[in-house]
């Protein structure tokens, strides 16, 4: 896979006071190792930077793992402490431990790439998968990191809005443009490899 976390990127197995929070945390959070990496990824825009991202948010969610209580699930936690911590990086302040103003408002009429059975659609499905992670590739960070959680991660618009301590509308308008110029990269590399379907003569 080709955001697979390289194995030397892992975070060192530093144990914590607690052995048994230690042992849970590697059993629960590490899976989804390969998943903040690919996040990472995105948020960064450099592979390098994205491993140590990753190392970074596992020693932070490591340390807090104790207070971990629940309420918005593992991953979204982990994806929240990553983007939390790539905020820090920046230079940015912590962000409190409470949901957005936004996240509990209705999702009904958030926006999507419109359900049409266009040959540029239809050309979606067949394009491979290092094709779409190109495409994403080629957005502002911001938007591929919301397109990235939406669509490869499949968080619902509240979710993301937690993840990222942004306002449900920013969630809304980041993933509607960033969906638009997604369709037109991937219907420019469906053509590119013949894909598309014929259109009228």
């Amino acid at each position: 896979m080709d955001n697979v976390m390289p194995q030397s990127a892992a975070p060192a197995a530093d144990a914590p006071r607690c052995p048994e929070l230690a042992a849970r945390f590697e059993r629960e959070a590490l899976p989804f190792l390969d998943r903040l990496y690919a996040a990472a990824v995105q948020l960064t825009g450099d592979r390098a930077a994205a491993e140590h991202l990753v190392q970074d948010t596992c020693l932070r969610a490591l340390e807090a793992f104790g207070a971990f209580t629940g309420d918005m699930g593992l991953k979204a936690w982990l994806f929240r402490v990553l983007a939390d911590t790539a905020l820090v990086s920046r230079g940015g302040r912590h962000r409190p431990p409470h949901r957005t103003a936004s996240a509990g408002r209705s999702q009904a009429a958030s926006p999507t790439i419109p359900a049409l059975r266009t040959p540029a659609v239809q050309a979606l499905s067949r394009l491979p998968d290092r094709e779409v992670k190109a495409a994403i590739g080629q957005l502002p960070r911001k938007v591929a990191i919301v397109v990235h959680l939406a669509d490869v991660e499949e968080f619902s618009y509240c979710e993301i809005a937690e993840i990222l301590g942004v306002p449900l509308e920013t969630v809304t308008s980041r993933l509607y443009h960033g969906r638009r110029q997604m369709l037109r990269l991937l219907t420019d590399a469906a053509s590119r490899r013949g894909l598309l379907d014929p259109g009228p003569t």
